[in-house]
């Protein structure tokens, strides 16, 4: 006995030949996509070490600031004991502002016209002027030692 021909068949084989197409055209879409990916991956990675690294310079940078500031201070000599008087901001803001002006701060009393180093050599026991650059010209370098 012969087999059966089945009329369908011709069909049936265009059928699966378009469904070999479309699989075929999704499938190079899928590996377009994956490349796209790919790519994105590889410039996340790219990113992330830049960043890593922004964070190190950025530790650095802070740790660098935190030294130099400490090495201002280091030589700072700080006197305490001294009395003096202090000026409000605006007081003082209008005293400059009237030096400025030209007015020589006139309607400023005279203890807001001093300045806080005026007022420690008229106020503090020490001899003159010139001998306290003396003395604090003596200790400073002996800091340095």
């Amino acid at each position: 006995m012969a087999p059966k021909k089945n009329a369908n068949l011709p069909d049936k084989v265009e059928e699966i030949k378009k469904s070999l197409d479309f699989l075929s055209a999704e499938i190079k879409t899928v590996a377009a996509q994956q490349n796209k990916i790919m790519e994105l991956m590889g410039e996340i990675q790219s990113l992330k070490i830049q960043n890593i690294e922004k964070d190190k310079k950025i530790t650095f940078l802070e740790n660098r600031v935190a030294d130099l500031e400490q090495y201002t201070r280091m030589n700072d000599l700080i006197i305490s004991g001294l009395k003096t008087r202090h000026r409000s901001y605006a007081r003082a803001a209008a005293a400059s502002e009237d030096t400025a002006a030209g007015r020589g701060g006139a309607d400023a009393p005279e203890v807001d016209r001093e300045s806080l180093e005026q007022q420690i050599v008229l106020a503090a026991p020490f001899p003159s002027p010139s001998v306290l650059r003396l003395l604090l010209n003596a200790i400073v370098p002996s800091l340095y030692k």
